[in-house]
Formats: structure tokens, sequence, C-alpha cells
């Protein structure tokens, strides 16, 4: 009988999410146990693997547990060596949609309200103030006509720019390595010149890392608004939240960081810098939307059948 191997828990994830996992792989004739220590290789083999983004699946773990496909719960997979399973003939998925809906709702409410400046607005009104006449000088934007360069044209950033659409906003859509319709992508750096707002949606690939720099951070448009919800390394934090304090810049939304925790949250703190700990892909439910689309994955594996969202 084969065997699933659960190797590592989010800090999300509560023993009824485990639970769930296990009772779809018994449901499908699989046997399923959990290593949820990440700092050292499990005993024994396992023909399935099932690791979170925490779990480093290196060529040393697969000689030793030797699976026949690794699914991981997130929808990154930096963390696992996909040379390393071409190699060796192992298939490997990852769970796009568990998490798309809630960083694209976090996306669009951060692009909302640093271009509103509802920062403005709410400072006096917690003061006790009627500010209404501050509306001209505060120069609140609506998405409407807003050109908004959209990083990254994988699940999430597709889903942004449909959103944005509908919405009324000008895309100005950048993905060197996925140019693909209905979108036809525009060169970053001419995205920069015009964005009055952008938003990082890109993998971490090895190109992307530091794909926002601290130079092309200050060749954004006076007033531009950053939001980034995709990864850490694909931006300069600091830099950015300072060009804020600085008034070149018009916001900042981070979720994700270089380190995390960040050991600076509280120095990058300002008016209209939104800083979140990593959390824009959770809402109400997602342990059940996991154990779902890991359910689809090892369903398709167990019929013969292609795996969603294959990555090798």
């Amino acid at each position: 009988m084969s065997e699933v191997l659960r190797w590592g828990q989010s800090a999300y994830e509560t023993s009824d999410d485990l639970a769930r996992e296990r009772e779809v792989a018994l449901s499908l004739g699989l046997t399923w146990r959990a290593c949820p220590d990440i700092t050292s290789l499990p005993e024994g083999e396992a023909e399935v693997l099932v690791v979170t983004s925490k779990v480093t699946v290196n060529a040393e773990a697969l000689d030793a547990l030797r699976p026949a496909v690794i699914i991981t719960t997130t929808s990154g997979y930096e963390h696992l060596d996909l040379r390393a399973c071409e190699a060796r003939g192992i298939q490997a998925c990852r769970c796009p949609l568990a998490r798309r809906d809630a960083v694209v709702e976090h996306t669009l409410e951060a692009l909302i309200r640093l271009l509103r400046r509802l920062d403005l607005q709410e400072t006096p009104a917690h003061e006790g103030r009627w500010a209404r006449g501050d509306l001209p000088s505060i120069r609140p934007r609506g998405l409407r006509g807003a050109r908004i360069a959209v990083v990254g044209l994988g699940v999430i950033g597709r889903t942004v720019c449909e959103y944005l659409t509908s919405l009324g906003a000008e895309l100005l859509p950048v993905d060197p390595l996925h140019p693909s319709p209905p979108y036809p992508v525009v060169p970053l750096d001419e995205a920069v010149d015009q964005a009055d707002a952008l938003t990082l949606h890109a993998s971490a690939h090895p190109s992307a890392v530091g794909l926002l720099s601290a130079d092309r951070l200050r060749s954004l448009r006076s007033g531009c608004v950053v939001v980034n919800t995709a990864r850490g390394d694909l931006m300069d934090p600091i830099t950015a939240a300072e060009l804020v304090r600085a008034g070149h810049l018009g916001g900042l939304a981070c979720d994700v960081f270089p380190i995390e925790p960040w050991p600076q949250l509280a120095a990058q703190a300002a008016s209209n810098v939104l800083l979140t700990p990593h959390a824009s892909g959770y809402t109400v439910g997602l342990g059940a939307r996991v154990a779902a689309e890991v359910h689809a994955a090892l369903g398709a594996w167990v019929a013969g059948e292609p795996l969603p969202w294959r990555l090798c």
C-alpha cells in the first residue's frame, strides 16, 4: 500500500486540518503519516511527499525518501529542487488555488487604501476633526483610469488583472518569463515609467530576485504606490519605506520580506505603509481548501491521470 508522508506543518494549520488530509489519503486507499520536524530527514521511504514551504526538498531528501510524487501545499515552489526531481523521474505539483482569492482580495484592498489615502482621512477622524475640506489636497485616486503595473502573470497575477480590468484600471502587465495573451506584456522599465501603482506577483525565480531594486523604486513616478504580496526578495522594502517617508512614493503595502519574521518592522512603519506578517493568503477555511487541492492531486495520481498544476 502506498504511503503519503506529510512533512512539515504550517503555523496556521491545525490538528483538524491534518486529520482532514489524513482522511483524504485513507479514502483513496493510501496510508498517511506526519513528520512535523523539518530540521532532519524523516525515517523510511514514502511514495508521496506532501510538504510546506518551510521544507527544503533537495537531492539528498529525494535520494533518502525516494518519492514518486511531491505535492507542495503552497503556490510557490522555490523550496523544491525541480531539476533534481526531473533527473530522477519524480513528478511534482503545487496548490495555487487555496490562497489565490485571499491574496487577490488583499492586493485590491491595499491598492484601494493606498490610492485613496485613507490614512490621511482616518487620522483626523480619530482626533475628532471633520476633514472633508482636506480632500482636494489629499487627492484620493480611484482604480478607474489608474495605470497599474501587474508584475507576474501567474494564477494570482492574472486574477488581479481580471478584477482590475472590470474596475476600469489601465493595465501595464509585466511578465518576462511567461508573456501570454490575453494580456500583451510591456517591459518592466516601461511600466515603471508609467505606473500610478505597481503590484508584485512574480515567482521567486532566480532572475526575479531584486526585480524591484532600489534604483527601480527611485525611478517610479512620484506618488506611485507599491504592493508586494509575492516574495520578499523581489523588492528592497527598506528603500521603499524610505521613499514613502520622503514623499516620493505615495504608499507601500508589504506582506512578504527578505527575512521572515522581518526584524525591522517597527523601523519601517509610517503613514501609508501597510505591513502584514505574510498573511495575505490566509482566510478562514484555508486548511480545508488546501486539503481539497491535495485530494485532487492524490486522486489524479492514484488514477494515473496528469497531476493538476504540475511543475515537472
